[in-house]
This record gives structure tokens, sequence and C-alpha cells, in this order.
């Protein structure tokens, strides 16, 4: 079988077969220039014609372009007129005030002089302010007003010897971040005195015990400036010297955050910054509990019984505040109503299931996850160990009832009469103890109250006893409904 094959035929070259318009367009030249207008040729006046217009009074003459190349050049033309050089400085400074532009460059090429001096670069070979406009300054500073006052007192602080200490001082004084205030006060604000002003001010924010919302917010918007070694010496600082008091007014807000951003990398702080922090988000966590404890029994129509219960919990937890390592709320839907719109901080919605009206509250603990059921038949408290499956139950999964929580069984303790003794040493034998260095129970008399890490609390006495067995025999009763 023999085959065949047909001829392939290829293109002609494509320079071959140009189209015609294009062959001839090369045959076109331009018969007339472009009508483009002419610029104006631009002749930069030496230094000595710029240095005798501002002599004889004549600085208006003088454009932008040339005070450029003037503030440049004043340095070599001043070794040649040593004599003549401090009244043409003075007179420069003079001219600034009213000429903003210029006055802007003399203030910028000031503070670069002063920070290169700071960095001991007296031997650069750039240009920066020449000696004598640095020594007149002080003129121009005496009579600074205005938007004036702040580059002057920056400038000023430049020359200093703990100029970064006092820039962080600014820096708080104003509310702004050292970056942005030499931004503000239109000076180069990447200079190296910037990062050493930095590493101050989470000791002042310390120190002056910030705690409204402005304050906490310019702390917060510092620390997101800094790069991450300075911000986590930051961020340990904080931790180590604020100890008390960590939830005052609007420091919420820093509490929160420092928890976003440094629980999930505890490895990055000493152990004492770690304690600290574990603290921090104990009370940030109690703090949630505690707000929606109270709005509850001021905003919906409790019975004084019903407000009393509420308040124990509330107290009782405050002691155990620092093992309260996450929280979650969920309110029915008419609690959620009358108060949700108060509360800082997101809530979930129970569903009903059929099961009496309460709130609910989750905690997890070391090695347990604590529910607390705020009112109604049982209100009790829950502890289910923690595990992987307890955990996407409690605190992942979106649509949790009262009756799948109690589904979920665990170990189950009354909130009856004399409760808090009894439920000190449940949570003991679980390893939940209260917070360290607590002499005594909050929300309790002086008698009952005291607390001792040995011993724990007081139980009641006898006649007390009895009356707590009685209730407690009840209580027992409506938990066997429940379940």
């Amino acid at each position: 079988m023999s085959v065949h094959f047909r001829e392939i035929q290829l293109p002609p070259n494509p320079s071959q077969r140009l189209p015609e318009k294009i062959k001839n367009a090369g045959n076109f030249a331009p018969t007339s220039k472009p009508n483009i207008p002419k610029v104006k040729e631009i002749s930069l006046r030496s230094i000595t014609e710029i240095i005798a217009d501002i002599h004889s009074d004549r600085a208006d003459s003088i454009t932008p372009l040339e005070w450029t190349y003037c503030l440049w050049a004043k340095a070599e033309w001043d070794i040649k007129n040593p004599a003549i050089s401090p009244e043409i400085s003075q007179a420069i400074w003079l001219v600034a005030q009213n000429n903003p532009r210029l006055k802007q460059q003399l203030l910028w090429r000031l503070a670069l002089h002063h920070s290169h001096q700071l960095e001991n670069a007296e031997n650069s070979n750039v240009p920066v302010l020449d000696r004598a406009l640095v020594e007149c300054f002080a003129d121009f500073a005496n009579t600074a007003i205005g938007t004036d006052a702040l580059p002057v007192q920056i400038i000023k602080i430049l020359t200093r010897d703990s100029s970064d200490y006092e820039l962080a001082k600014l820096s708080w004084q104003y509310l702004k971040t050292p970056r942005e205030l030499l931004a503000k006060a239109q000076l180069p604000a990447h200079i190296p005195i910037v990062d050493r002003a930095q590493a101050h001010l989470a000791g002042i924010f310390a120190k002056n015990q910030v705690a409204d919302l402005s304050g906490v917010e310019w702390l917060l918007r510092c620390l997101k400036e800094m790069p991450p070694a300075q911000q986590v010496a930051a961020v340990e600082e904080l931790l180590v010297k604020i100890s008390s008091d960590v939830l005052k007014n609007q420091r919420l807000k820093l509490v929160e955050w420092v928890r976003s951003e440094y629980y999930p990398k505890l490895q990055l702080l000493s152990a004492p910054a770690q304690e600290s922090l574990t603290r921090w988000i104990g009370g940030l966590n109690y703090s949630y509990f505690q707000k929606t404890i109270d709005l509850v029994a001021r905003m919906l129509r409790l019975s004084d019984a019903e407000i009393k219960q509420l308040e124990e919990r509330r107290d009782f937890w405050a002691n155990y505040s620092d093992r309260l390592q996450r929280v979650r709320l969920l309110l029915p839907q008419s609690s959620a109503s009358a108060i949700g719109y108060q509360l800082p901080f997101d809530v979930d919605i129970l569903p009903e299931d059929g099961s009496e009206v309460t709130e609910v509250c989750i905690f997890q603990l070391e090695g347990y996850y604590a529910i607390e059921f705020f009112r109604g038949t049982g209100a009790e408290i829950r502890l289910i160990k923690r595990s992987k499956e307890s955990d996407r139950l409690l605190f992942v999964k979106k649509e949790l009832s009262i009756k799948r929580i109690r589904k979920l069984g665990g170990e189950v303790h009354d909130r009856v009469f004399m409760w808090q003794s009894y439920c000190e040493k449940w949570l003991k034998q679980k390893n939940i103890v209260p917070n360290h260095g607590t002499k005594s129970f909050q929300g309790m008399s002086q008698y009952y109250g005291k607390y001792d890490a040995a011993n724990g609390l007081r139980i009641p006495e006898p006649q007390e006893q009895k009356e707590r067995d009685i209730l407690l025999k009840k209580w027992q009763k409506e938990m066997e409904s429940l379940s």
C-alpha cells in the first residue's frame, strides 16, 4: 500500500505582502513642526546673587528653587564670607517667619541636623544646614507662636541628653505616637530617635496609670507602630508593671488587644509576664460575666431572692477570676432584647426548647468547663471535663439550647442556702482553687468568708446546716425532674 502526501504550501514572506497603506506611510514627512508650547528656560542664579538679594532686603525676588539651592550651598559660602554669615543667617530666619515654604525647609533640615548629631554623624558628607543658620535658630524660637510652637519644641528636645525620653513624654502629652507627632510638626518622622522614644511609651503609660479611652487608644496605636522585638518588650513591661486594676475604666480595650495578639504567642514572654497575662485575661473574662449579671439583675423583673442569688454567683467567681481562661455567654431572646444593646461584647442567643427561661455562662477552667445556669428550676453549676469534643460543643457550636447543655451530663452542684463553702471544696477536688493570695471571699460575711488555702472556707454551723439540708433535698427533686 502506498501513501501520497500533498505538497505543503508556505505563505509568502510577510515583508513581501505588507498592506499598501503601510508601505506608503514611510513616504510621508512632517511639513511643519508640532505645535508644542515653548518652555521658558530656567537659569539658576549663583549663591552670591541670591545672598545679595537677602542682604538688600529683596527676598521676594528669590524663587522657591533658589531658596532650596541657597540652603544647600550656604555652608560653602560661609567659609568665604565669615564676617557677614551671621547677619545673613538672621535675615533668612526673619524671612522665614512670613514664608511658610522656606520655614518648613529650615525646620526640616534643622531636625535632620540635630538627628545627625545625636547619631554621631558629624562627619557626614551630606550637607543638612550650615552652622550659622543652626546658631540663629534660637532667635526664631523665642518668637515662635501658633503652629510653629510644636516643631520648635521638638527641635529643642533633639538637642538634649535625654531626648528620646523627652520626645516620648511629649508624645503622651499630645496623644500622638512619636511618628504622628513629628508628622504633625512637619518634621522628618523616620529619624532614629523615634524608634528610641517608642521604647519609653509603655513605661510612661504604666507610670501615669492611664485609664481613659483616648490614652488607651494612644498606647494601642503606639504598639502597632513598633517593630516586633520592641513591641514584645513593651507588652512585657505593661504586663509586669500593671498588676492591679487592669480593667479600670477603658483599659478593657488594651487587655483585649494583648489577649488577641499575645495569648497565642505566650512563648515570647517571660514567666512573670505570662502569669500576669493570665490574670489580665481572667479579669477580662470575669468582667463580661459580672457585667451580664449586673444587667440581668437590674433590667429584668426579678424577685429579690433571684437577684440575691445572681449577686452571690457574681461575687463567688470574683475569687476565681485568674482561673477563667475563656467565657461564653448565652441569653434567651427576651433577655437579649432587654439588655443586649448595653453589652460591649458579643453574646449568643439560646433557642427556645421548652425549658425555663434562664441565662447561661460557660467558663473554661484548667481541666474543666464550668456551666452556670443563672435562674429557674435547678439553677445549678455543672462541671464537664475538657476534651476536643466538649470544646467543640460548648465553644464552637453556634446553637446551644438548655436541654442540649444538660444532656452533656457532667458533675452538678447546687446553689441553695450556704452553698459557697461546699462549692469551694468541690472545686478544690478538681484542682480549681481561688486566686493566689486570697484571704477572704467576696460577697460573704467576715465569719464565713475567711479563707485558708489549706482548709478552705468555714462550713456552716449545725443549725444552718439543717436548714441547708432541707433545701438541698428539695433541690435534688427538682433536678430529677429536669433529667
